[in-house]
């Protein structure tokens, strides 16, 4: 196997041995993260411009998306509300109703307290951001406000000079936007309300599975917990992919190399979980791009699951301390630059290990 093939083979993922560290980067393992914030907002879009093309029904898969991922980056950790603006015909500019009041994390409470159905209300974002960020100064601690939606504005204001005064007046606070659509008025204003925010811009397509949730959650939601302590059982410093062969989401692979070096990957693993009680693993399943991207996405998740079974029936580790994020096509896989990954190593599942 040459140089380039093993480069791609030996994918690596790191523990780092910090009491509840943070996850630094896809491939790297880390401990129990603590709260970079205590609160989270999230204001979403209820006006009429969600009822067109499905948007609602998007929107709405995207924050099962959310609930899905926050157990995998920090469950339990944060207070959640939720605020609407625009469900209300008549209200006019002050269109804007909060539905869950920030709180302990509730993913039952949060996932139905989403309106069933919309109107064809105004989209007063303006009045929205406002009526956020009262909830927000009334909550104890650092909170994140999460504005998603089509970023239009129907009233007579502009929400990029409210986003201003609010960030002058809650120095604490930050504002993340998630565009739903691809209108020009509502980039400018959702990517002018990030800047103004101290916040990120995105847009809520690239959130449609718990895999793109939990790496923006890593990233802006915890931070490491503290200085090292000593661990019960030093973590595996290299661990291997497990790879798949052609459309096949087995452990074992009929190419005897392959195979040996799964098992002795999925050896090191499930030691070093045996060896440590509090130790847990997130699998990240990947797959190649061969068919369609649906079926990419459950094929790169029934691998992950094939990984999390093996562990559990060979080595007795407990379900609950593994989780699984299907992440479908390796996008090293879709790149055709000298060095990306071939087909074979694109079929692979990841080791996430946390201490």
């Amino acid at each position: 196997m040459g140089s380039h093939k093993r480069s791609h083979a030996s994918v690596v993922v790191t523990a780092c041995l910090v009491l509840a560290a943070l996850v630094c980067s896809a491939g790297s393992s880390a401990a129990d993260d603590c709260r970079r914030v205590q609160n989270i907002m999230v204001l979403f879009d209820a006006s009429g411009f969600m009822r067109s093309g499905e948007r609602y029904q998007r929107f709405l898969e995207s924050m099962g998306s959310f609930e899905n991922a926050m157990p995998l980056t920090a469950d339990g950790f944060f207070n959640v509300g939720l605020r609407h603006y625009g469900l209300k015909v008549g209200l006019g500019c002050n269109n804007t109703e909060g539905i869950l009041a920030i709180g302990p994390w509730d993913p039952e409470r949060f996932i139905n307290s989403f309106p069933k159905s919309l109107s064809y209300g105004t989209s007063s974002l303006s009045a929205g951001l406002v009526a956020a960020a009262q909830d927000a100064s009334a909550a104890d601690g650092k909170t994140i406000l999460l504005v998603i939606g089509g970023g239009l504005e129907s009233c007579k204001a502009d929400p990029v000079q409210t986003a201003e005064q609010i960030a002058s007046n809650m120095p604490d606070l930050e504002i993340h936007t998630f565009q739903v659509g691809s209108e020009q008025e509502g980039t400018f204003f959702l990517q002018s309300i990030a800047e103004k925010g101290r916040g990120t811009y995105n847009r809520l397509r690239d959130f449609s599975s718990p895999a793109g949730w939990h790496q923006w959650m890593k990233r802006y939601l915890v931070v490491p917990c503290g200085p090292a302590q000593p661990a019960a059982s030093q973590a595996p410093a290299r661990v291997n992919a497990v790879f798949f062969d052609y459309k096949t989401f087995s452990v074992r692979s009929k190419n005897p190399q392959i195979d040996g070096q799964n098992l002795a990957a999925l050896q090191a693993v499930g030691t070093f979980l045996q060896q440590n009680s509090a130790g847990r693993v997130v699998l990240h399943g990947f797959s190649d791009g061969q068919g369609s991207q649906t079926y990419n996405l459950g094929l790169s998740r029934r691998r992950a699951e094939a990984v999390a079974r093996y562990l559990a029936t060979t080595y007795k580790v407990p379900m609950q301390r593994i989780s699984v994020v299907a992440h479908g096509i390796a996008q090293d896989a879709l790149r055709s630059a000298p060095g990306a990954a071939q087909p074979e190593y694109a079929r692979r599942v990841e080791f996430e290990l946390v201490r």
